[in-house]
């Protein structure tokens, strides 16, 4: 999310000496620091969910460079936050035609094809991000990118981009509870059960996390746990619970 953000200059007299300035107007901020002043407020607003305040600086900060590239990628966060994906998509589109390796463009676009179920163009910007030694949220990028190859219908190419996105960063705990669906897919309990608890020990429960729980508990033969599982799941989640296999009631 930006920030963009008009520069507020607060003048501090000190000690009661004042230094008279003559000369005229100072000369305006450089356009980049212009730039980067309405990125700043524009993200603040995005992070507020603020869409109607959030396009003035991005308008500011596009009229000053036509091919600014974080720029474009704010306003397609702004679209497609508005319900706007063709506007969107044009965004991200032109930031990738103006820096076809950025990585904030790569990421974000990759990420809307993913929500619109465009698994296989997701999956191609998510391997060039993940490609990029220097991006500071890879482990981020290759979780996502799991998420994606798990979408696509290929669980072995998934699990090797958990177990990539858990060498950079063992924090990555949605990376975690994939790791221990796909042990029980394939009827490893015992590895299944040890990123299980290891999810638990690093995250709260989630529908996702339940529904695994269930079923591992289910398999393991655990039918206190399996119960107690499914009983917050159908609370909390009942239509994640309906999905789950939990019978209601």
């Amino acid at each position: 999310m930006n920030l963009r953000g008009c520069l507020l200059i607060s003048i501090v007299f000190l000690g009661g000496c004042v230094t008279e300035i003559t000369g005229g107007l100072p000369p305006p901020l450089p356009a980049e620091d212009r730039i980067k002043a309405n990125l700043d407020l524009a993200r603040g607003y995005l992070g507020k969910r603020d869409w109607i305040r959030a396009r003035a600086p991005l308008d500011r900060a596009l009229g000053i460079d036509p091919r600014s590239v974080e720029t474009l990628v704010l306003f397609g966060v702004l679209y497609e936050s508005q319900g706007d994906p063709g506007l969107a998509e044009e965004h991200y589109r032109r930031a990738l035609e103006e820096d076809p390796g950025n990585s904030q463009a790569l990421n974000n676009f990759g990420a809307y094809l993913y929500r619109q179920a465009r698994f296989e163009e997701a999956l191609t910007l998510l391997r060039r991000l993940v490609g990029n030694t220097q991006y500071r949220m890879r482990a981020q990028a290759y979780e996502n990118l799991g998420l994606a190859e798990l979408a696509a219908g290929d669980p072995s190419a998934a699990e090797s981009a958990f177990v990539r996105a858990l060498q950079l960063d063992y924090r990555q705990v949605r990376s975690t509870l994939e790791l221990a669906d796909l042990h029980f897919q394939r009827g490893d309990l015992r590895m299944a059960r040890e990123f299980y608890d290891t999810y638990l020990n690093q995250a709260s429960q989630t529908s996702r996390s339940l529904c695994v729980g269930v079923h591992l508990a289910g398999a393991e033969g655990d039918n206190d746990k399996r119960a107690s599982y499914a009983m917050a799941l159908e609370n909390l989640y009942p239509e994640t619970a309906r999905e789950c296999g939990v019978p209601s009631g």
